[in-house]
């Protein structure tokens, strides 16, 4: 409806297409050759992101929630990066890393990660204090508490911190892409539309982009209700 409106009401500049030719035009595109290729190697960097920030998450987080004297020596410099955006740091990471996917992968990570650590330094505070004496009483040296007690504690914590970072990583990694201009990803099929000034081509990307987000935000809320369903039921 909105997008309708916009076509019949909107500025001429904007040049919305209407319902039926946007559809249609989402149709050609997905059945475009090359397309899938493009869709793949965007999701391909995505993964990679949200699993390395993910990594760094998890080790920081542990490391902030556990240590108070960490959390004060290093908490005031990530809180003034934090609201730092992560397409700040592309033509840095294109200077140090080039245009390849090691880069979109990098900004990627570093853009979708804030979520994931503070949830996982808000999860580490949570766990039960009774079970880590006891873990110790049992005979757990510091990394078999980690493992047995702290990260099945703060697991629904963290899964709620990937289900914002993952669609979060996708907006990042496709702005990599198109400003870094490497020609390939959904940012590479921008870009040729761009060039080409094919609006309808920009619109039924800007649409099936929504799609993808929704679809990974349903991967995650799946994968949550599977790594930790006690999480759900208690949510019930």
């Amino acid at each position: 409806m909105l997008v309708q409106t916009l076509a019949w009401w909107g500025p001429r500049g904007w040049a919305v297409p209407g319902l039926g030719r946007l559809a249609s035009e989402v149709g050609r595109l997905v059945s475009a050759h090359g397309f899938a290729a493009a869709v793949l190697a965007t999701i391909t960097a995505v993964v990679m992101a949200v699993a390395a920030g993910l990594a760094a998450a998890v080790a920081l987080g542990v490391v902030f929630g556990s240590s108070r004297l960490a959390y004060r020596a290093f908490g005031l410099p990530f809180e003034i990066l934090r609201p730092v955006p992560a397409v700040a740091f592309i033509p840095l990471a294109i200077l140090a890393l080039g245009q390849g996917r090691t880069m979109e992968v990098a900004v990627g990570a570093l853009g979708c990660w804030w979520p994931m650590l503070f949830n996982t330094v808000y999860g580490v505070g949570q766990v039960d204090a009774q079970a880590r004496d006891a873990a110790r009483v049992l005979g757990c040296g510091r990394l078999a508490l980690v493992v047995r007690v702290v990260l099945p504690s703060i697991l629904p914590f963290l899964m709620a911190g990937l289900r914002t970072a993952a669609p979060l990583a996708l907006i990042i990694v496709i702005g990599a892409e198109y400003l870094a201009s490497a020609g390939h990803g959904l940012g590479g099929v921008l870009i040729q539309a761009t060039s080409t000034g094919d609006i309808d081509v920009l619109w039924a990307t800007a649409v099936l982009t929504g799609v993808l987000g929704i679809a990974i935000g349903a991967a995650v809320a799946l994968a949550t209700r599977l790594a930790c369903p006690w999480a759900a039921e208690r949510a019930r």
